[in-house]
């Protein structure tokens, strides 16, 4: 198990979302209530279901209710985002992150030795992601490189030892042995100077291999580290495209924010902002200010229910609170147009689809 693991995330949900399986690989042993534990809801403050991860099935109540989208409005549900606990229950995370609660999510995690080492914000019509950067054979190694130090030290002090031993037995022997070694023959002297080189061989042979070892181990490890260190290929910049081009891309990011906002959906009778529907046109702000070229209209529909006359009037409130958020985010009132259109064009025999929003690209 790594004692740190490094997050490397594009986007900021998609950033959590690496932090939370950042958080498995340390406690691969993890339940949905401990994950849940380790996360408290209060970290979102637009958190509508108290806890930032729940059952994939309980996420199903929390989709868009038109009936004419599978859009998850607040939790992550596809098939390479659902996080999958040891005990095979899926989860799902928490989709939408302000950038206050980012910045909290991420001191928290310091505390689980969760690092987010890189952030960069995720491209407009670029889906966002994360990687991970854990060891868990570095300790190992350092360990093994330990051991064997120890053991040829070990082994070595025991050789030492035997030697010293043999030196102070030798110089307290009687001189009358001396004069027996002066009488040994010179095949036996011969034969002493023959195993004291073998000895000597033999620990020059022990000494090679275990410095072997250890540079062995050295270089696995320096390996590893290089590999981590390296830098990414720099991404070659991509062609700037025709205007034609931009603003098609442009009309897709504005129809896809259009089925979050409708999805958010205002009180009914009433033409307050919701917190989501805020978050929806934050976004759209953004879009916006990357795009100074675009005029936007927002076109506020109802439906059949009420009377004519106050459905005409609700619809222009709605559309006229959207402008003027977007104004309040620094959006040049010049950009945007307002227009309600009361029950007049419904597309739909159900009623709830006839209540929607309608953002449309204008020069």
């Amino acid at each position: 198990m790594p004692s740190e693991v490094k997050v490397y995330g594009t986007g900021q949900s998609r950033t959590v979302l690496g932090i939370a399986n950042a958080y498995l690989v340390m406690h691969p042993d993890a339940t949905l209530e401990e994950l849940n534990q380790a996360f408290p809801g209060d970290l979102n403050s637009s958190n509508r279901s108290e806890t930032i991860f729940v059952d994939i099935n309980d996420a199903e109540k929390f989709k868009s209710g038109t009936g004419n989208s599978t859009y998850e409005m607040f939790f992550f549900e596809k098939e390479d985002e659902v996080i999958t606990l040891k005990d095979g229950r899926k989860v799902a995370m928490l989709e939408l992150w302000q950038k206050a609660d980012f910045d909290k999510m991420v001191e928290w995690a310091k505390q689980y030795n969760i690092i987010v080492a890189d952030y960069k914000d995720n491209e407009y019509f670029k889906k966002g992601g994360f990687t991970l950067e854990y060891d868990e054979d570095a300790d190992a190694a350092a360990g093994a490189v330990a051991a064997e130090t120890d053991a040829a030290a070990d082994s070595t002090d025991e050789k030492n030892e035997s030697s010293d031993a043999q030196a102070n037995d030798a110089a307290t022997e009687p001189a009358a042995e001396n004069t027996e070694s002066d009488a040994k023959t010179d095949d036996e002297k011969a034969a002493e100077e023959q195993q004291n080189n073998e000895k000597k061989k033999k620990r020059a042979i022990w000494w090679i291999l275990l410095l072997l070892i250890i540079l062995i181990l050295l270089l696995i490890l320096l390996i590893r580290g290089c590999s981590k260190q390296t830098e990414p290929q720099p991404v070659a910049p991509e062609p700037e495209e025709t205007v034609v081009a931009d603003t098609t891309a442009v009309a897709d990011t504005v129809e896809a924010i259009k089925t979050k906002f409708n999805a958010a959906q205002f009180v009914a009778a009433k033409a307050d902002l919701t917190e989501s529907s805020k978050l929806v046109l934050q976004e759209l702000a953004e879009m916006m200010k990357k795009h100074p070229e675009v005029g936007l209209k927002i076109v506020g529909h109802a439906s059949s229910d009420g009377t004519q006359k106050f459905n005409q009037k609700l619809s222009e409130e709605r559309a006229k609170v959207a402008v003027d958020y977007l104004i309040s985010l620094g959006i040049s009132a010049d950009r945007l147009q307002s227009e309600g259109k009361g029950s007049s064009e419904p597309i739909s025999e159900d009623r709830e689809k006839n209540r929607r929003t309608e953002f449309i690209v204008i020069k």
